[in-house]
């Protein structure tokens, strides 16, 4: 008996907080991890129905975060030239959050499940660049400390609106850093 009821409670969080998480999953980005120094990808993943990925037993170095970026239709992009959010790019240092506004839609980044990274951050960094027809971004870089260094990365879309109103709510933040785009 308290086994069910223990159940139900954990299924009754679980739906309460995917319904309280802003944007939704973004499945089958493609995410690479290159370590400083080598073009090869150190690892490559894509992200699940969930829009999660883990990278597990990395080496310690200096490593970049890579995504390709689907792009958005629908709702995930009705109202775009409408908003006023001149934010491109930030990142809150506290929440781990990262914003990205590109051509393909409005996204969010979270990082969770950090450990054996220097300062227990990931460093936010903003380049783009074409590999062949495929646009890549970097978002960022972070030095695992020693072996066996992990993290997970969850990537979500975003309303044009809401992501107008998650950049609002924290853009005057100290811990928030917006990176300008030089396009």
């Amino acid at each position: 008996m308290k086994t069910i009821l223990l159940s139900g409670i954990i299924s009754i969080i679980t739906i309460i907080g995917f319904l309280f998480k802003p944007g939704e999953p973004v499945p089958g980005a493609e995410v690479y991890i290159r370590q400083e120094g080598n073009n090869q990808p150190a690892a490559f993943m894509q992200t699940g129905d969930n829009g999660k990925v883990t990278f597990s037993h990395l080496t310690s170095g200096v490593y970049r975060i890579e995504v390709t970026l689907p792009q958005q239709s629908g709702k995930l992009m009705r109202g775009r030239n409408n908003i006023n959010c001149e934010l491109q790019v930030g990142y809150h240092s506290d929440k781990k959050q990262y914003f990205l506004r590109e051509p393909e839609g409005f996204f969010t980044f979270n990082y969770s499940k950090i450990k054996r990274l220097e300062n227990k951050n990931v460093t936010p960094v903003y380049n783009v660049y074409h590999d062949g027809d495929v646009k890549v971004v970097e978002i960022g870089k972070f030095e695992a400390s020693s072996n066996n260094a992990s993290f997970t990365l969850e990537m979500r879309a975003q309303k044009p609106r809401k992501f107008e109103k998650m950049a609002e709510k924290v853009k005057s933040d100290i811990k928030m850093v917006t990176i300008r785009n030089t396009r």
